[in-house]
């Protein structure tokens, strides 16, 4: 379409094209046409055409980076933003591709000083390619571990009312499923200065500089501040928080630990920094000393176990041994990414001592048979630790001689914490009882995963106290309580523990871990406006009864999009006792229980007071059902599944998105539906799901259990974020 010769400048110089570059309106359109016929190659290739023939001119410069970036030409994107920059250096749109060039490339405290000065340079005249600048800055700093940065921009799209609702919405997503740091969730505002101090005419500049976001210009002055107001944590605050927004962790960590000492008298907000530092070292350097390494070590196989026969002999050694496990993998995706798939994979647990402390699982080994350049051999890959205990027994069993492989710095590192946290036990699945479960006692699968709750945890508790962390400076938690930094620090480590845990098992065994360490427990809070008065980490400690029901509500709600799961645990219990709470302040608050409950029994329970406000609140039971199938799928309640599957089959046969959650279901529960259906299709009994078995594959296996809302799709939410809570009048 035709160029509008009072449009603004395509190269963000602030003129109207008229003005500016109207000796190239014909070029431009014809770029448009290329790139209306996604023919984004020859627009390019026309750009740098035309920039041959008229060198230096900002529209040019800028359509060809945005075009080298479109084509993943990074490279020389980089090389065509810094040409641009240095011809228009005050150019807000050659700032930003500058800003992003630089994130791309994984300078991402480069890139958040390049693209504050793109902000401040664009003023209020933010256009749709400054817009998309943003965009990708939130995706790469969220996806590379910067939240502060990531979310600082998110802020300022929302204050500025950038962009769409829905826009600015996806990118919190984006931000949320990337994983914020839960010390980092709660936004810190800005401090004001002192009423008494003599620098409040230097600091009040700062603080208008933070808040019109020219955040350059903050860190100048409050770092200027630090000299002249000796002791004052409202400087370091803010210096802090301007140092997250502009992704300066090391610097921002040093703030907060600063600012935790000057508040030593308020304990809470203490520990609070304390533990926002720990996040904040941790984003600056993520494989900091002490770490789980994950390792791979590799043997050849000696003469006798190499050949066919032998293989075959070593592999039914394996088999026969209790401590080795096989399991399935895909042949398919080692061949698709050129690399020779391993003959057979196996599980490595040690040998457990009793029920209550099953095999642990030590390591992944794959065997491999000769190849054309390689020998046979074994791989064991797992946790260092791990791996080394799992060597014993694997060379007990193949006189391998194991050497480490270097990674070249592509396996991950964890810190001590997530390594235990991750421990998995040998559980033998077992079979759905014939006659069905009681009513009211625990299934088989309740029974089990007790078992692997106990041992994950009884080990977190015996291990933990005496595990040097980096959090701690490299200090067990037991050593650091002796003093009273390293004491704060632990404190912050428990305290985001229990307040932020998904499962309600790891809540309780942070509270088991703060009596185990003698930490004394925190006071309750209480406060007729919590949302306004308390901060975020001590929601859970805030006195409920007699709080005002759209305070409570409110509470709750927050506290479970925030992910303070306890908080929004215990406001949820609140909201079912009190005689005055809604239908559906009453279903909001079951949804989230039912998501955070352990135990068939409990979840059934929750389900049965879900049925009772369906009929009131004129509500869709389909999902409901596939809820409670799935229950009675895993407890053997035979009767009570044919009555579900019969009630779908009548009732919501024609609502696809339950009857893929019904075929989702039935996967996880090891029913064959290609098979059925295609005995279905040869004339064989018919499935009786409404078509649901015909599909040709379910969606993978969803880690939920919890009661569907609209626009959830009866999926699990991505890792890492909280599935949202629907009222059925919204």
């Amino acid at each position: 379409m035709p160029i509008d010769p009072y449009a603004a400048c395509p190269g963000g110089t602030g003129k109207k094209i008229k003005f500016c570059c109207q000796d190239l309106v014909g070029e431009l359109e014809q770029v448009d046409r290329l790139l209306e016929g996604d023919q984004v190659s020859a627009a390019l290739e026309q750009v740098e055409r035309q920039l041959a023939k008229t060198p230096g001119r900002a529209c040019l410069l800028a359509t060809r980076t945005k075009l080298q970036f479109a084509t993943r030409k990074f490279a020389e994107a980089a090389t065509g933003a810094a040409e641009f920059l240095a011809a228009f250096p005050a150019n807000s749109l050659a700032l930003g591709q500058a800003s992003v060039a630089e994130a791309i490339n994984g300078r991402i405290q480069e890139a958040a000083a390049l693209f504050d000065k793109a902000r401040e340079a664009a003023g209020a005249e933010i256009g749709p390619e400054m817009e998309r600048i943003a965009a990708t800055l939130v995706q790469v700093a969220a996806q590379t571990g910067q939240s502060g940065f990531a979310q600082g921009i998110v802020e300022w799209l929302t204050e500025a009312g950038i962009g769409t609702a829905e826009d600015r919405h996806m990118l919190a997503s984006v931000v949320g499923s990337a994983g914020v740091p839960a010390a980092l969730r709660a936004r810190v505002p800005f401090e004001t200065c002192p009423e008494d101090s003599t620098w409040r005419f230097e600091f009040d500049i700062g603080l208008k500089a933070a808040r019109e976001w020219r955040l350059g210009k903050a860190l100048t002055t409050f770092r200027s501040l630090k000299k002249i107001s000796g002791e004052s944590p409202e400087v370091f605050t803010n210096l802090a928080r301007v140092c997250e927004l502009l992704a300066l962790p090391f610097e921002a960590a040093e703030a907060w630990l600063q600012v935790a000492k000057l508040r030593r008298a308020d304990h809470d907000a203490a520990v609070e920094a304390t533990g926002r530092a720990m996040a904040l070292e941790t984003e600056a350097d993520k494989d900091r000393s002490p770490s789980i390494p994950l390792i791979r070590v590799a043997g050849a196989l000696p003469a006798d176990d190499a050949s066919g026969d032998g293989l075959d002999l070593l592999e039914d050694r394996f088999r026969k041994d209790g401590r080795l496990e096989p399991t399935p993998f895909e042949r398919s995706e080692w061949v698709s990414r050129g690399a020779v798939p391993p003959r057979s994979v196996w599980r490595v647990y040690d040998a457990g001592t009793d029920a209550a402390m099953p095999g642990r699982q030590l390591a992944t080994l794959l065997v491999f048979g000769r190849q054309t350049d390689h020998e046979a051999e074994v791989i064991l890959q797992g946790f260092e630790p791990d791996v080394g205990e799992a060597e014993g027994i694997v060379a007990g069993l193949t006189k391998v001689t194991f050497a480490r492989l270097s990674d070249g710095g592509n396996l991950p590192v964890a810190t001590p914490t997530t390594w235990l946290l991750a421990t998995q036990f040998r559980l033998v699945p077992p079979a759905a009882p014939a006659t069905g479960t009681p009513p009211g006692e625990p299934g088989p699968l309740d029974r089990l995963l007790d078992i692997q709750r106990s041992a994950l945890w009884g080990r977190f508790n015996a291990i933990w106290p005496d595990m040097p962390l980096p959090e701690l400076l490299g200090k067990p938690p037991r050593q650091a309580l002796a003093d009273r930094d390293g004491a704060v620090r632990v404190e912050a480590l428990v305290v985001e523990g229990e307040a932020t845990s998904r499962r309600a098992d790891a809540t309780a065994a942070w509270i088991e871990m703060r009596e185990k360490l003698g930490i004394k427990a925190a006071a309750p809070i209480s406060s007729a406006k919590p949302l306004e008065e308390v901060p975020p980490m001590r929601w859970h400690r805030v006195v409920l009864e007699g709080l005002d029901r759209g305070e409570l509500r409110g509470l709750f709600l927050m506290a479970a999009d925030a992910g303070f799961d306890l908080a929004a645990e215990r406001a949820a219990e609140a909201i079912l006792a009190r005689a005055d709470a809604t239908p559906e302040e009453r279903w909001e608050a079951l949804s989230f229980l039912e998501e955070r409950a352990q135990g068939s029994v409990r979840k059934l329970e929750i389900i049965a007071e879900l049925r009772k406000m369906i009929a009131e609140l004129k509500a869709n039971d389909g999902m409901v059902d596939v809820n409670e199938l799935r229950i009675r799928l895993q407890r053997g309640d035979q009767a009570d599944t044919m009555r579900l599957l019969d009630h779908l089959r009548r009732e919501h046969s024609r609502d696809a998105r339950t009857m893929e959650a019904v075929a989702e279901v039935l996967m996880e529960a090891g029913i064959d539906l290609p098979g059925l259906a295609a005995a279905r299709a040869g004339g064989a009994a018919p499935t009786t799901l409404g078509g649901a078995g015909s599909a040709g594959a379910a969606p993978a296996a969803s880690s939920g259990g919890g009661i569907w809302t609209p626009g959830g799709g009866g999926q699990a939410p991505p890792q890492g974020e909280k599935k949202a809570i629907w009222t059925p009048g919204s």
